[in-house]
């Protein structure tokens, strides 16, 4: 779809695109060296720095490069270690009966007062586990 064919929109109103699509349509116009970055930018209601951005994905990657990327953190700073989560599951089984409380007191036994979470942390855990019963 070009700049210019402002009459193709009117004709077919019913028509939707995605994101992704209109990413590619705006690529490809590029690609075709007809119109300037403004114009461009203009017609698809971008800013600049957003074109730029899309350009520079598209010759990096190629179209893959065009897809949203999740924005989700990397890396969690106070993320539970995997072997605390694990001996609390654990734990759970073996005092199938028993809450977070008395499982965050058991393990004392097992790891030191800077690697165990908070009770709460615990009730989470067992939660996303689906070990707790309401």
């Amino acid at each position: 779809m070009c700049p210019n064919a402002a009459l193709n929109q009117i004709a077919m109103p019913w028509k939707d695109t995605t994101t992704m699509e209109q990413k590619v349509e705006f690529i490809c116009e590029w690609l075709s060296g007809k119109y300037t970055i403004s114009e461009l930018c203009r017609f698809y209601g971008i800013s600049r720095p957003t074109a730029y951005l899309l350009i520079n994905r598209y010759e990096k990657s190629g179209i893959e490069g065009l897809l949203e990327k999740s924005r989700a953190p990397r890396s969690h700073p106070n993320r539970t270690n995997p072997k605390v989560e694990s001996k609390i599951l654990t734990l759970k089984k073996k005092h199938s009966r028993w809450g977070a409380k008395k499982l965050h007191r058991l393990l004392f036994n097992y790891f030191t007062e800077n690697e165990i979470p908070s009770v709460v942390t615990v009730h989470n855990i067992l939660n996303r586990n689906g070990l707790v019963c309401p």
